[in-house]
């Protein structure tokens, strides 16, 4: 069962694979161009994604709804402030409170222009800033500064989970609090955590998505990311109704984790 689980997966990986390269392989050479192709391809994803992890992501930013801002001016208008890291095209937008404040770290300059488009159909929401920066350093983020962080599908392809924990530790107001739903290594021997390690292992997931790793364990690393609690609970994506070729890689990251850390309150 699993040799043949796995063999499904690896065929129609590598079928995603030999697409990809014959189609965009010449346009995907150097950081730049990594970064446009990606931006260009993954536009369109979320609406994928959102498809099977509406209601996760509902349960998730629920407590955005109830949330008070540690902000006095931003109580009397009865939003809040929150940092999204690698908002993308913006994947989240429709699970926010109205009245959101939204600074924005995303290393890939080329999703800006949409995600403004998608704040067109949020008027009452704000894009306050942002930032071209990788979340191991946003120092352009001052101390203290924001209600909540979030991060989806972002930590597989950033470096030093422990640099970026304090950041968002730092960034926070104490007491804060991270949302976060990202895809993880599978925690049982099967058919999806071996491709996960062939293709985190050999680099070829990192080159065809812009540095993501399906094979990392992003929930250990959290657990000792130096939170005084964190809640992460686990499901995996429902992909019975088939996927399409161009997203024939979500197969590698079915497993997924979302829920919350809170720092300390001083």
């Amino acid at each position: 069962m699993i040799l043949g689980l796995l063999g499904l997966s690896l065929v129609l990986v590598l079928a995603f694979i030999a697409w990809f390269l014959l189609k965009y392989g010449h346009r995907y050479i150097g950081t730049e161009n990594r970064h446009k192709f990606f931006a260009e391809y993954f536009k369109d994803f979320p609406i994928f994604h959102n498809a099977k992890t509406g209601f996760y992501k509902k349960e998730l930013f629920k407590p955005l709804h109830e949330m008070e801002s540690s902000f006095p001016e931003l109580r009397k208008e009865k939003g809040i402030r929150i940092l999204e890291i690698g908002a993308g095209p913006g994947a989240n937008m429709e699970f926010y409170p109205k009245n959101t404040k939204l600074l924005v770290a995303d290393p890939n300059p080329f999703f800006k222009e949409q995600l403004e488009s998608v704040f067109k159909k949020f008027p009452e929401a704000e894009l306050e800033r942002y930032v071209v920066a990788g979340a191991e350093d946003m120092k352009e983020i001052p101390s203290q500064s924001v209600d909540a962080v979030v991060s989806t599908l972002v930590l597989c392809s950033a470096d030093g989970l422990q640099k970026i924990y304090k950041e968002i530790q730092r960034v926070l107001v104490p007491g804060g609090k991270f949302f976060f739903m990202e895809h993880v290594i599978d925690t049982s021997l099967s058919a999806t955590k071996i491709a996960q390690i062939i293709f985190g292992s050999l680099g070829i997931a990192q080159f065809l998505f812009d540095g993501c790793r399906p094979d990392k364990d992003i929930k250990k690393e959290l657990e000792i990311g130096g939170f005084a609690s964190v809640d992460a609970r686990r499901f995996r994506l429902d992909l019975k109704e088939g996927v399409p070729l161009a997203y024939s890689g979500v197969y590698l990251i079915q497993p997924h984790i979302y829920g919350t850390a809170t720092t300390f309150k001083s």
